[in-house]
């Protein structure tokens, strides 16, 4: 890709630095100084040529994954429903375990956070949760129950954590293997 092929949109700001970005939409955005010359701000685009090329060829590949990586509606309402029953029967048996119970169990369409637990002690797990292996299902409904103990994640939160499941850093840490490769 040469210099003069590359096509950007300027951002002019009160900033002191050059910055190059490539967005999702496979944009290229340069933001510049507001006095900066445009010569000064092609020179380095020319400079940066390479660097811009292979960051378009990244950004496609990964968006391209992403894409292939998603749910349908019906795959979505399937996993949903799975949750909706499978979910509290779980749970309904670490909390007889673990002596605490929550005030409401919802499932939700989170994309970011697999539970969570409200100061109240309702419980919220995203429908994705069902795309895991039981062993870090059963992490994740521990990790909410313990909140109803514990609502930080102290040294205290994670000592309760691990009265029920003393191998949780090993499933968190296949957790964050995981996830990476799960559609949404």
């Amino acid at each position: 890709m040469t210099a003069e092929k590359i096509t950007y949109q300027l951002k002019r700001s009160k900033r002191k630095t050059i910055a190059l970005s490539v967005s999702d939409e496979l944009q290229v955005v340069v933001r510049a100084p507001l006095k900066m010359p445009l010569r000064d701000i092609e020179s380095f685009i020319r400079k940066h040529a390479g660097w811009i090329a292979k960051q378009l060829l990244l950004t496609e590949q990964r968006v391209k994954k992403q894409q292939e990586n998603r749910l349908t509606d019906a795959q979505r309402e399937a996993l949903k429903q799975k949750a909706r029953e499978v979910l509290p029967q779980r749970i309904a048996g670490f909390s007889l375990i673990m002596g605490v119970v929550p005030a409401k169990i919802k499932v939700t369409s989170a994309v970011t956070r697999w539970g969570s637990c409200s100061a109240k002690n309702s419980l919220c797990f995203s429908y994705r949760i069902m795309l895991l292996p039981d062993e870090i299902i059963d992490y994740i409904l521990v990790h909410e129950l313990a909140h109803i103990r514990v609502k930080n994640h102290s040294a205290k939160f994670y000592s309760e954590v691990a009265k029920y499941l003393p191998d949780y850093k090993e499933r968190i840490s296949k957790l964050k293997i995981i996830q990476k490769d799960l559609p949404i």
